[in-house]
């Protein structure tokens, strides 16, 4: 059955291989998958996460056509999916263990070739930063950076890992023993005196041939439990075991019971743990152990199933509600559906809020975290969905959700919630750090907790230690191309040092027309050079029409309309993107010129019902304060993404001429990928930036200065 769906999937990348922006949603959406089991059903069927596998089969494919073909290196890059040669050499070079061009030359076979393969590495090493450039670091010094960070530090005695359980049910049941380890986890999680590891970082482990030391050492824990699971019709085997960090067994149990009494065995698990762990409850980390959420077993199988959806794409997080729904029907006492479709109901509002109506979705999230927290005042996962929903609504609302969700589960979302104190008016960047640091320490394989922790430590002014943090942590953020670029930025303070890395891609690769297009966005970002990024921008369109959207963008942003509105009304334009997408340039171009009655005329479409940025952006640069203000009290959360929350603002406070209230939300930027979008949208800050204050701004996130 693994073989016949490895087979299916290795046909559809085949399919898609020169597609370079081919990944698991796409892939999910032609399996008929979520992207939750795509990526769970590719890991037990190939033992390697969905990207790395989709990557070694394209160079996979790029060897064959090597030898078979005599198209030259870049072409074949580009023929199965890499938009840079350079990149692609490298990454051949790694897998294979010799570079493609001296493997064409040399008699080498395929089979050979695929022998010849390097041990993968376990230590450190160096990876690709940005988009073109790579970090360099000296593996001594890398070493010594490793052994001084969090990663490294002592395990808590009082701490633990809970790996998922194998599943070795006659049937494909992961779904289920992912819900009961995950269980297990959640239940753990809710003590003060143990520091629980979260699920993201523990699955990593799924099929791992590592033994528990050295799990343990890398989660730094000093306990795992693991387990298995055989469900046959209404028989369920559950067995667990407790090992130490030493690899020594502390403690072990086989259940052989009914299905309806998986909540027992969960909770005696989790009790069982407790006592070896020594550790003294209070009733209420009691009550929480002993709790039975629902008599009806057919609701705790849906809400599994529903828990286990993805929550990245629409239809994934509609079957979520659909299931979450239909176990409230079965018990309506039962909370943590609640929980999840209040979740689920904020995502949609957040991230698909051009589809969906983000006012009712919002309200619909409130209601259903209101009746969670109505049969669960201390439901935590409801409290962090209300914290989202008051936050830029209710700060000091916000504040208290935070920090009571922290309160009652000390192991909660620690990462994200110290982003959210980053947010605030003025933020507590110091407690911000601990708590990010926090979320690491539990999740030290998850790269978004690797993300909010070094947003923190730059927002508090310790950019040593977050470069320190993040060399440390490279391995687990090797697709994270903004965040490298960032780094390297700040390890030469200078956003200008990445200027030759991309200049000598190009030199190596002048056909490469996404490498144009990267250097194009540099120059209208960084060095605010708008006819340099257009001239680049044709360049890359006259060497591939797919890149026809960015040229319009240059044309638009250099006040070169005509010409744009010429390139907008061609047959290549007109296929290049779906109408939403070429509606919202429609806009861009209406409001670069400043013609905003047909800049509203395109707002007024029903794809752009709910679009307050867009929306707000047209009426600040009109000049009409009252119909801004309008816009911040209906979406007083709307200005995109939470991390461009005070760029945008502050553009939009240049347009009104608010001087204070600009600089008020530029010096309230924490994140430094949102920094660029002062120069994308430099026309509004001209008339300050010859301002000490302004150049002050530039300065601290290494932006060049005018006159400097």
């Amino acid at each position: 059955m693994g073989q016949l769906f490895i087979d299916e999937v290795r046909a559809i990348v085949l399919k898609n291989i020169s597609n370079e922006k081919f990944g698991v949603g796409d892939l999910s959406s032609q399996l008929g998958l979520s992207s939750s089991q795509t990526l769970r059903k590719v890991k037990a069927a190939s033992g390697k996460s969905v990207n790395q596998y989709i990557r070694e089969l394209r160079l996979e494919k790029a060897a064959k056509l090597i030898k078979k073909t005599d198209d030259s290196m870049a072409e074949i890059a580009y023929q199965v999916g890499f938009s840079s040669p350079s990149y692609f050499n490298k990454a051949f070079a790694k897998y294979y263990g010799i570079a493609p061009g001296e493997y064409k030359t040399k008699s080498i076979s395929l089979s050979e070739l695929a022998d010849q393969k390097p041990e993968p590495q376990t230590g450190l090493s160096t990876k690709k930063i940005g988009y073109v450039l790579a970090i360099v670091l000296v593996g001594v010094l890398g070493y010594f950076l490793l052994q001084s960070t969090v990663l490294n530090k002592k395990p808590e005695q009082k701490s633990i890992a809970v790996l998922p359980f194998k599943d070795f049910s006659p049937e494909d049941s992961q779904w289920f023993s992912d819900g009961v380890s995950d269980n297990i986890l959640h239940s753990l999680a809710q003590m003060h005196d143990l520091q629980v590891t979260s699920f993201t970082s523990s699955a990593t482990y799924r099929d791992t041939d590592k033994q528990i030391p050295q799990i343990a050492k890398e989660l730094g824990v000093a306990y795992v439990l693991e387990g298995s699971i055989t469900l046959y019709e209404n028989d369920l085997k559950i067995i667990v075991q407790l090992i130490d960090a030493e690899d020594n067994h502390v403690w072990s149990r086989e259940y052989n019971e009914e299905f309806k009494d998986v909540i027992t065995i969960q909770n005696n698990v989790s009790q069982e743990v407790l006592k070896q762990l020594e550790l003294t409850l209070s009733p209420e980390e009691q009550d929480i152990v002993e709790k039975y959420p629902t008599d009806n077993m057919e609701a705790y199988v849906l809400n599994l199933k529903g828990r286990q959806t993805g929550i990245i794409t629409k239809q994934d997080l509609e079957q979520r509600l659909e299931l979450c729904h239909q176990a409230i029907s079965l018990d309506s006492s039962f909370v943590e559906p609640y929980t999840n479709i209040a979740r689920t109901y904020y995502i949609l509002s957040h991230r698909h809020g051009n589809s969906v109506d983000p006012f009712e979705m919002r309200e619909l999230a409130s209601n259903y975290a209101d009746m969670a927290l109505a049969l669960d005042p201390k439901s935590s996962h409801a409290i962090v969905t209300k914290a989202f929903l008051s936050l830029y609504v209710d700060w000091d609302k916000h504040k208290e959700y935070i920090d009571k969700a922290i309160a009652i589960n000390p192991n909660a979302q620690n990462g994200m919630i110290g982003t959210l104190r980053l947010l605030r008016p003025n933020p507590d960047t110091k407690r911000a750090v601990k708590e990010t640091e926090s979320g690491y320490i539990k999740d030290p394989l998850d790269g978004t907790s690797l993300h909010n922790y070094i947003n923190a430590l730059i927002a508090n002014n310790q950019r040593d230690n977050a470069i320190e943090i993040y060399n440390s942590g490279k391995s687990i953020l090797e697709e994270n191309n903004v965040l490298h670029d960032l780094m390297y930025v700040l390890q030469h303070k200078d956003w200008k040092a990445l200027q030759p890395g991309y200049e000598e891609e190009i030199k190596q690769n002048p056909d490469n027309p996404a490498q144009l297009i990267n250097l194009a966005t540099y120059h209208r970002d960084i060095t605010y050079d708008y006819k340099k990024g257009v001239e680049l921008c044709k360049k890359a369109y006259n060497l591939n029409p797919v890149y026809i959207s960015a040229y319009v963008y240059g044309l638009v942003k250099t006040h070169r309309f005509e010409e744009a509105k010429e390139l907008m009304s061609t047959p290549t334009y007109s296929s290049s993107a779906n109408q939403e997408s070429k509606l919202y340039q429609l806009w861009e171009l209406y409001y670069e010129q400043s013609d905003f009655e047909k800049a509203h005329e395109i707002l007024n479409d029903s794809i752009f019902k709910h679009q307050f940025l867009a929306r707000t952006l047209t009426y600040a640069k009109a000049g009409n304060r009252k119909k801004v203000d309008s816009m911040y009290k209906l979406f007083p959360w709307g200005t995109g993404r939470l991390s461009t929350w005070s760029v945008n603002r502050a553009i939009i406070h240049a347009h009104l001429k608010d001087r204070d209230s600009m600089y008020h939300h530029l010096e309230n930027i924490f994140s430094q990928w949102s920094v660029p979008m002062v120069n994308e949208h430099g026309r509004v800050f001209d008339p300050y930036r010859n301002e000490e204050r302004f150049k002050s701004f530039l300065r601290k996130w290494y932006l060049p200065v005018p006159g400097e």
